[in-house]
């Protein structure tokens, strides 16, 4: 019995092993759609006292660093094109170009804009067979910023926030692998606190126009890609409130 037991393991650890060489990366695997990202959560900011949070402008806050602006960019029109260790602290992004953030790749002059309201973006390019997604034509921007972390966030918790990424991101910090998201028109949150040092810090993203994902948007809309809203970090004590809910009574 012990011998058949341990052949049983023996093989289940040979086919595990074979199917994480085998496995697919995560915008082409539908049993993934999130690595790390926090729970999804009411839309509230928490602000340090009831003044600020009457006034209701984030912007206003010591807790928030808006990380809006110019991000270097690098852009390729096939995936598989993308730079490798972009991420690391120690790659050149002299020869990127500067890019909005937020911003969508076909408006600022990076793919061809394409209307549907029916089928998909991908139709002159491969054929329809979830969760098939091919590297050709799939533009891919990877990005690059450095932010001086505030001295007085020392000791809470620094969270990451996209509004919407479409149709994937990707996120690192200081080089080191952060998380993934997909669902494009829905906010991505990171804990990105134990990646952070005291001041100079560097984010790096990649987004990607199509993933398994985009099987879910066949609608009538403009195929865009990139990042269509606010991007920020912000700070949090070790206890606070991470989500709300108002239930009604019964009468």
């Amino acid at each position: 019995m012990l011998k058949q037991l341990l052949l049983s393991v023996a093989c289940m650890t040979a086919i595990g092993a074979q199917a994480a060489k085998n496995h697919e990366p995560m915008w082409k695997d539908p049993l993934v759609n999130q690595v790390n990202r926090e729970p999804r959560r009411a839309n509230f900011f928490a602000f340090e006292n009831a003044d600020k949070a009457k006034a209701n402008d984030k912007t206003k806050s010591g807790r928030f660093l808006s990380m809006e602006g110019k991000w270097r960019f690098n852009f390729v029109k096939d995936h598989n094109l993308a730079p490798k260790d972009f991420f690391s602290l120690k790659f050149d992004d002299s020869k990127w170009v500067d890019f909005p953030v937020p911003g969508l790749f076909e408006i600022e002059g990076y793919g061809d804009k394409i209307y549907r309201n029916v089928g998909y973006s991908w139709c002159t390019t491969f054929d329809s067979n979830p969760p098939y997604i091919g590297e050709t034509n799939n533009y891919t921007g990877s990005y690059r910023r450095t932010f001086e972390l505030p001295a007085d966030w020392n000791g809470q918790d620094v969270y990451f926030h996209v509004g919407s990424a479409t149709s994937n991101l990707s996120v690192w910090v200081n080089g080191k692998y952060v998380g993934y998201s997909e669902d494009s028109k829905v906010a991505a949150e990171f804990n990105i606190t134990k990646y952070l040092k005291k001041g100079q810090n560097l984010i790096a993203m990649q987004v990607m126009r199509w993933c398994d994902g985009s099987y879910l948007e066949d609608q009538d809309f403009w195929r865009f890609t990139g990042i269509a809203r606010e991007v920020y970090l912000y700070a949090t004590p070790k206890t606070h409130m991470r989500d709300i809910a108002v239930v009604g009574g019964q009468g």
